[in-house]
């Protein structure tokens, strides 16, 4: 009886009621989670949220959503916010001289992290490259810098990501090796108001498959800024209860609790989405 009421009790910590201040399980430390900033999305919103063992320690950090935030979601590429008229006709298109989607900013309290705030992007017609991230999804860029460092990326001529020209070759210099896990390569897709990205090579989307859900890595500079799980509509959709491990590399340029996978979960009592990054370990700087 005893095995079986710690499985229900790990079971129960697994899919969360979130709503309670303090979830306890056998063998476990109390957690308790902290919300903060809230946007409105579609016909619902994005609330921030941070999790946290009773010592302070991090447990998860991400956003949280209703069923809701995934109707009457905008329907023109993008908010217009990072544009250049590229043919210089006076006029934007939004299709072909624009960037970013529909953002949506959030910031975290103190949470013990690294990570200061988080920007969501909706995308609802993907983006380049679009054989790839074609499909409607969302970007959540868990940033490490300040957001006056980010908006410091200016907007400029350079395509795809309408950004600056000189930041650009900036924004694509190579991370040391050592701050980068071996399956991560510079996809040389650096974008205004946001940076460089870093995918997995080894992902489905690269190797046959069909993207539902993947982790990318932020750059500016040489600098690690934002982690970024990548998430579809439909795979949101779907109701998913996942996990998926974070290829992690052998040093870190700042100390500070990381992430060690990022989840993606619906809550079918309390219709609520997570995503979150979570298992965090103590880095240091090396």
């Amino acid at each position: 009886m005893k095995k079986v009421m710690n499985v229900l009790l790990i079971v129960l910590v697994a899919i969360g009621t979130w709503s309670d201040p303090v979830v306890l399980a056998s063998g476990f430390k109390p957690l308790s989670s902290t919300y903060y900033d809230r946007v409105s999305l579609g016909n619902g919103y994005m609330r921030a949220f941070s999790t946290r063992y009773s010592d302070g320690t991090p447990y998860a950090l991400g956003v949280e959503f209703p069923s809701s935030t995934l109707n009457a979601l905008p329907s023109e590429p993008n908010d217009g916010l990072n544009c250049w008229d590229i043919n210089v006709d006076n006029n934007i298109d939004l299709h072909e001289e624009c960037s970013g989607g529909h953002n949506r900013i959030l910031f975290f309290g103190q949470t013990n992290t690294p990570f200061k705030w988080i920007s969501v992007d909706w995308e609802p017609y993907g983006h380049v490259p679009a054989d790839i991230y074609g499909a409607p999804h969302f970007d959540f860029h868990f940033y490490l810098t300040e957001i006056v460092d980010r908006n410091k990326i200016a907007v400029g001529p350079c395509m795809p990501g309408t950004i600056n020209c000189a930041q650009y070759d900036v924004a694509v210099r190579a991370v040391a090796p050592q701050y980068l896990h071996p399956d991560l390569f510079n996809t040389n897709l650096a974008f205004s108001r946001m940076g460089n990205h870093w995918a997995d090579e080894t992902s489905a989307e690269f190797n046959g498959g069909k993207f539902t859900h993947t982790f990318i890595l932020g750059s500016y500079d040489a600098q690690i800024t934002f982690y970024e799980p990548m998430v579809s509509l439909a795979y949101l959709q779907s109701r998913p209860m996942s996990c998926r491990a974070i290829k992690e590399a052998a040093k870190f340029q700042s100390d500070g609790y990381y992430p060690t996978r990022y989840c993606i979960r619906y809550n079918p009592f309390r219709d609520k989405y997570r995503v979150s990054l979570e298992g965090f370990i103590r880095r240091s700087e090396n």
